[in-house]
């Protein structure tokens, strides 16, 4: 079979789309059915909200690679895509819809939201599609594969990434705060992106900070990294799911409202530590959660993205 990743990546809408799809990718892959990624139409700006004429122009720009690749499947990633596309792409092909939200009303054949205690019953009205297959909940978390080693470091180390985006800048605010001769006793290592890199401020503290690793972009040992770290401070996206599976002590800042929704829930578990006020972290904040006992579980499955495979191939036996 063909499948088509609908999905995207830009300074405006971050990398998570495009790695957790990448991730599904792989297991069709390794299955032996061909896989295309596609974005939005080229000249239409990739952030999460378009104009009702931009979703338009996509959808003939779609529809026409679903008809000249012979498209059996499309996954689509892609907040910016709404309703409208997922009604007319579904005409076309099998669609189906992974999602982050538990407000967006959708019109698809299999219905992906893997977020603890999100989405639940009261908002399946939302899918408009009455034979809409749902697949809720962490059971259906899609993460890497964990193979890495940890490197040994000789002092406690703190792993810093906002994601590939951070629109808010929260990267500046957690610089500063590391700029401080308390904190060179750990060794930090920063992992930055482009909106960091093109913002002086930011390097110029970043640069003066001792002890520390940094790197621009995602760089190849990335989760090698993570994997070492006693701390890990992220967003709420996609690398707050894989500090989870990994059984890191978290640190989470929300990018949205959304995001602090999501990690609320995991805040009141104690899976993670959500912070909602920048001037909460501090030496002695950072030096407690260095200290605090790791979690034992994961509540994420690792196979999830394998039982997804099993559905979509299964609907198309049907």
């Amino acid at each position: 079979m063909n499948i088509l990743f609908k999905c995207d990546q830009s300074k405006f809408i971050g990398l998570g789309h495009f790695y957790r799809s990448n991730e599904l990718a792989n297991i069709f892959t390794k299955n032996n059915h061909k896989c295309f990624f596609l974005g939005l139409k080229p000249g239409i700006i990739k952030k999460n909200k378009i104009s009702k004429s931009n979703e338009k122009k996509d959808i003939e720009f779609t529809n026409k690679f679903i008809e000249n690749y012979k498209i059996s499947i499309v996954v689509k990633d892609l907040y910016s895509l709404g309703y409208n596309w997922e009604k007319n792409i579904s005409k076309k092909s099998f669609l189906a819809v992974i999602d982050d939200f538990n407000h967006v009303k959708h019109y698809c054949n299999l219905y992906i939201n893997y977020h603890f205690n999100w989405f639940k019953k009261k908002d399946y009205k939302l899918l408009k599609n009455e034979k809409c297959k749902k697949l809720i909940g962490p059971k259906y978390s899609i993460v890497k594969n964990f193979k890495t080693k940890k490197f040994k470091f000789k002092e406690k180390t703190i792993f810093i990434y906002m994601g590939g985006a951070d629109k808010n800048m929260f990267m500046l605010k957690l610089v500063k705060i590391f700029n401080n001769n308390n904190f060179n006793k750990f060794k930090k290592i920063f992992l930055i992106n482009n909106n960091h890199i093109r913002n002086k401020e930011l390097v110029n503290n970043l640069y003066k900070i001792k002890n520390t690793m940094i790197f621009k972009n995602k760089t190849k040992n990335f989760h090698q990294y993570m994997k070492s770290s006693d701390l890990c401070i992220s967003a709420a996206g996609h690398t707050m799911l894989e500090q989870i599976v990994l059984k890191k002590n978290c640190l989470v800042i929300a990018q949205n409202q959304n995001q602090k929704k999501i990690a609320s829930s995991l805040n009141d578990r104690k899976i993670i530590t959500l912070v909602r006020n920048f001037k909460k972290i501090n030496y002695e904040f950072i030096n407690k959660l260095l200290k605090k006992k790791k979690i034992n579980k994961s509540f994420i499955n690792r196979h999830g993205k394998n039982l997804i495979y099993k559905e979509i191939v299964s609907q198309q036996i049907i």
